[in-house]
């Protein structure tokens, strides 16, 4: 094999791989879509349960914050993440409104939301995750 035609083999490759990375740059190797699918199942599961109905809005907090974090959104903390992620949001008050209901459930002993309040906030995760691509 001569010395050009090894050269030409090699450029070939660089810009096949090149361009491949540009056209997955849209779609993360962490984000597998199964597992986004498969973890909001559970939360739905969870918010059918008097017992766990709370405890579906802090599952789904974490499950968006993964998915920022897998989609590449910098930032040391979830609101600076959300911030990031502004322009890909559809329903960015929504999605800030379901994270403030998350921290209220972790931070306040005596924090009870409603039923339809919940229902509301899972609403706006579940956007989000689809905002984002993970389900």
């Amino acid at each position: 094999m001569s010395i050009g035609l090894l050269i030409l083999v090699i450029v070939a490759a660089v810009v096949i791989l090149v361009l491949f990375n540009l056209f997955n740059k849209n779609a993360p190797n962490c984000v597998d879509k199964e597992h986004f699918k498969n973890e909001w199942q559970d939360v739905i599961i969870m918010s059918k349960d008097d017992k766990t109905i709370t405890m579906s809005v802090v599952q789904a907090d974490k499950l968006l914050d993964e998915a920022l974090k897998c989609f590449g959104y910098s930032g040391s903390t979830m609101a600076e993440r959300l911030v990031a992620a502004k322009k890909k949001l559809t329903d960015r008050d929504g999605v800030w409104q379901a994270h403030k209901m998350r921290n209220n459930i972790v931070h306040e002993s005596n924090y009870d939301p409603t039923k339809k309040s919940i229902v509301t906030t899972l609403k706006a995760y579940s956007r989000a995750l689809k905002d984002l691509g993970a389900i």
